[in-house]
């Protein structure tokens, strides 16, 4: 053991959402020899620029309770550190405009139904007194969702860490993770530049990293790095206290209150993607922004908002943030063993879902390493389900854009009852 510089039953590389909430959940299962190492600050990365929202809108049960064990993990947060939270859980109103999004709907309402969720039609009288700013007479059909909601990505990150801490878990920032230790296909520690740290288990929960440290045996994650963005507005007090987030995917856009103003999601037709192996150390060292076309991309995307809001081209925007996240090539999660190993579990392509599913992702690897019944079914999620894939390829990289752009597979040619109100 002397040529190893630290040891632990369980090593956590990543300190953003999901690693701190895997630390958290191995603890309260009883695996209290965790330690958590995180190259930069902890949750300086996705985490932190995190649109938060929760939405349950989804075509599978197991990520509806992916997000439930999040909400389930914020109350026991609260109990554990003896302060309110933060959850906003305020619901959310979402309109489809046309027929293939109304079947979408219908078909994630069966789903969420399914899930024991609470969604219900509202008319556009109930619309508007929850959102004024909607105009949803053109609509087809409009939901209320009361589970859905928004949080702060940091600090979940922060309080999942605080807790796991209280019940004997490590956190090392600073420490770069350069690869994995196996032998024999057995996966017994990671490589930093300090020095080699043994453990019985690891979990890569690094992000958009963790395509690099994956790769460090030979096994290609199969997601890649893109980028998500989004806009705040000036508080004009749009977004006030109470509002629900609204849901508009025919013209591919959310949005959620943010200190007076709003949070305005606007999805890109073609989303990028950056090569994972060429990634700066720190998220905030990369320039994710392209003022000419995202200026575009704005103004392009108001206008066909504003038959839905018409208030729209009044509204002042004060800042652009942008992230990546990491996108598969199907938009569902990562989590489990690769082929070939043991010792390892990895957990992440969480396309753009990473904080409201981070209680679920913890949930799932503790069962893992406890070795108790997984409570989600993770059939979906299996890391090996694309074969050999090539992370840092062209190819590969565009079926993940593809999958980001499909999310709110709307596009800016309005439907045809948009076009009447115009």
């Amino acid at each position: 053991m002397s040529q190893y510089i630290d040891q632990a039953d369980v090593i956590v590389i990543g300190g953003g959402v999901i690693g701190a909430s895997v630390a958290y959940h191995l603890t309260k299962s009883g695996i209290s020899d965790v330690l958590v190492l995180e190259r930069n600050e902890l949750a300086s990365g996705a985490s932190a620029r995190s649109a938060g929202c929760f939405t349950h809108s989804r075509s599978d049960v197991s990520t509806i309770r992916m997000i439930n064990r999040t909400r389930e993990a914020i109350a026991e947060l609260e109990e554990i550190l003896g302060e309110p939270f933060g959850f906003h859980q305020h619901g959310s109103v979402r309109a489809v405009f046309s027929e293939p999004r109304l079947q979408e709907m219908a078909a994630m309402e069966t789903v969420m139904r399914t899930a024991g969720l609470g969604v219900r039609e509202i008319d556009i009288h109930e619309a508007s007194e929850l959102v004024p700013w909607l105009k949803l007479d053109n609509a087809v059909r409009t939901i209320f969702v009361p589970e859905d909601g928004y949080a702060d990505g940091a600090l979940l990150a922060t309080s999942y860490l605080r807790a796991a801490r209280l019940s004997g878990a490590r956190v090392r920032r600073g420490v770069n993770v350069t690869g994995l230790i196996a032998e024999d296909g057995e996966i017994v520690g990671a490589e930093t530049e300090e020095g080699p740290i043994r453990s019985r288990w690891v979990v890569s929960a690094a992000g958009v990293w963790g395509i690099s440290v994956a790769g460090s045996i030979n096994f290609g994650f199969p997601g890649a790095p893109t980028r998500s963005h989004y806009w705040i507005t000036k508080p004009d007090g749009t977004g006030r206290p109470g509002q629900p987030n609204v849901q508009l995917p025919d013209v591919r856009a959310y949005f959620r209150s943010e200190v007076g103003g709003l949070l305005v999601g606007l999805q890109e037709p073609q989303s990028r993607t950056y090569d994972p192996l060429q990634l700066e150390e720190d998220m905030g060292h990369m320039n994710l922004f392209d003022d000419a076309y995202d200026l575009d991309l704005l103004v392009e995307q108001a206008s066909a908002l504003e038959p839905i809001i018409p208030d729209v081209v009044k509204w002042g925007f004060a800042h652009h943030i942008a992230g990546l996240s990491m996108y598969t090539p199907d938009g569902k999660f990562v989590v489990g063993r690769p082929d070939g190993t043991s010792g390892l579990i990895v957990a992440g392509g969480c396309c753009g879902s990473g904080l409201a599913a981070s209680g679920g992702f913890g949930q799932v690897v503790a069962d893992m390493i406890s070795g108790r019944s997984p409570s989600i079914d993770t059939s979906l999620y299996d890391p090996n389900r694309f074969g050999k894939v090539e992370p840092a390829s062209q190819e590969f990289r565009e079926r993940c854009a593809a999958a980001r752009s499909s999310k709110s597979r709307g596009n800016l040619n309005l439907p045809s009852s948009l076009v009447a109100a115009q």
